[in-house]
């Protein structure tokens, strides 16, 4: 699998996203949260398809505590490189601040069973964007005390990623994919490209909106559908599956480091991991085409929080 070297570090395209692994999460999710046993297969057919780095995080339900189990049973040798992110800080004060997140750190190096937290995200943009100066000196002790590799931060799409460039941090996650698209337009993901960081895409498929039939969707969801038609008709006019043409368009974009994409099963894992050997570069006149059309997609559909309740 290709992979990109960056800070010293290489990171495989392709990161394997592990909320599934201890949520019931996806509206495409109908086999639920997986047993051990089939999580630790998702885990092996991973490492052996290329892929060398994992995403969880404090809050995806006891996806740590499974990954942890799982690695008990590798080598340190062959351990991935891992991504887990904290929230629900105290910012009371300086000190407090600094309790709160050595208190996480070593909560989640306990899940985890690592002495060292490869990359530790902030899981909300606003920890930082609250209290820069004292997110900023409590992160570099970590790395100073070898708590911590990499420090990053976990960003949506309405952020300002001049903020992001500017935080000093040496990775961030962001959402991206042809409907969510603003800041590519804008000029955003150039501005943390430039700085350097490593880029972890999350969402390419949107929670599994882009696989949607737009004819058999329910009542609650067909303020998607004319979105998802205008989709479909790039997907017939570009001759690429929905999954390969949302994976394409990331894939065509400068800077980033590696796509963040969970899956439910062995199949799915191994279906990724050649959708990203199959991906083709979408021209400058194609990548405008997406932009024109999808470039003005309503908040209301780029944030799966705020979809209707089943």
């Amino acid at each position: 699998m290709k992979a990109t070297t960056i800070k010293g570090v290489t990171v495989s395209a392709l990161s394997l996203g592990t909320v599934q692994l201890g949520l019931n999460y996806g509206i495409n999710n109908t086999g639920g949260k997986p047993s051990l046993e089939t999580a630790f297969d998702i885990l092996n057919t991973a490492m052996t398809n290329g892929i060398n780095t994992l995403d969880t995080a404090a809050g995806y339900g006891d996806s740590e505590e499974v990954i942890g189990k799982w690695l008990k049973t590798k080598p340190e040798s062959e351990h991935p490189f891992i991504v887990t992110k904290i929230f629900e800080l105290d910012h009371s004060s300086l000190d407090a601040l600094r309790e709160c997140v050595r208190t996480k750190v070593e909560e989640s190096k306990k899940r985890l069973g690592l002495k060292k937290i490869p990359l530790l995200m902030l899981h909300r943009f606003d920890d930082y964007l609250n209290d820069k100066e004292n997110m900023r000196t409590v992160f570099n002790e970590l790395k100073a005390s070898g708590d911590i590799l990499y420090s990053g931060v976990s960003v949506y799409s309405n952020h300002d990623y001049g903020d992001v460039a500017e935080s000093g941090f040496d990775a961030v996650q962001i959402p991206l994919n042809l409907f969510d698209c603003g800041q590519v337009i804008n000029g955003g993901i150039e501005k943390i490209r430039k700085a350097g960081m490593m880029i972890f895409v999350r969402s390419v498929y949107l929670q599994g909106l882009v696989f949607r039939d737009p004819d058999k969707l329910e009542d609650r969801m067909q303020f998607c559908r004319p979105t998802l038609v205008k989709f479909r008709s790039f997907c017939e006019k570009y001759n690429l599956s929905p999954a390969a043409l949302a994976i394409s368009y990331v894939s065509s974009i400068k800077g980033f480091t590696s796509l963040v994409l969970g899956c439910e099963n062995t199949d799915q894992v191994k279906s990724n991991v050649e959708l990203i050997g199959q991906t083709v570069e979408l021209s400058a006149e194609q990548m405008n085409e997406i932009h024109e059309a999808f470039g003005d997609s309503p908040r209301e559909l780029l944030d799966p929080g705020l979809w209707p309740k089943a």
